[in-house]
């Protein structure tokens, strides 16, 4: 009886320390994410740009994401298949990622080390589809490969439009229903 009773406390006692032991960790762990909240926003609409200063909503909740040099990182933009991208290729109505750091308890704004333009792309190859719709700045095409979906093509002054016999047009020769290859 006795041999019983003193391997059940050797038992608990074991137990008491490796609680011990083990709360400390917890705790510390706890405090090192309290001092670098990771802010992984996911998928969200970008609804606004005010100089450095992007507003994004995500499921009917809005946040407002700081880009510049920070502390722990400096903003780097990407376009969707990791290309190089910068702020002023951002509109509004784009699709974006982005991971940074919660600067609030309310975790409604964070400053970002990286936002991925989904909108945007650079890829080797090329894209074939049908003109859908047509802006003052560019046009929307859907693609022939069902794996993709709709791409949005950005012109600027600086875009060589040609038709199929490499004669130089203009944005206002396509048309609605226009087969096009980018």
């Amino acid at each position: 009886m006795i041999c019983t009773i003193i391997s059940k406390s050797k038992f608990l006692i074991s137990n008491l320390l490796i609680l011990v032991l083990v709360l400390p960790g917890v705790v510390k762990a706890e405090k090192i994410r309290k001092n670098f909240p990771r802010a992984a926003l996911g998928k969200v609409q970008l609804t606004d740009i005010s100089g450095s200063v992007l507003t994004v909503s995500k499921d009917s909740k809005s946040y407002t994401v700081s880009t510049g040099t920070f502390e722990k990182c400096t903003t780097k933009f990407v376009r969707r298949f990791g290309g190089n991208s910068t702020l002023s290729e951002l509109t509004v109505g784009d699709s974006l990622e982005i991971v940074g750091r919660w600067t609030d308890d309310t975790k409604t704004a964070a400053t970002a080390c990286v936002v991925r333009n989904l909108s945007v792309q650079k890829i080797r190859g090329t894209f074939v589809g049908d003109v859908i719709s047509i802006s003052d700045t560019g046009f929307v095409m859907t693609t022939v490969s069902e794996s993709r979906q709709n791409q949005t093509v950005m012109v600027g002054s600086a875009t060589k439009i040609v038709n199929r016999k490499e004669v130089a047009i203009t944005l206002a020769d396509v048309k609605v229903g226009h087969r096009i290859r980018v």
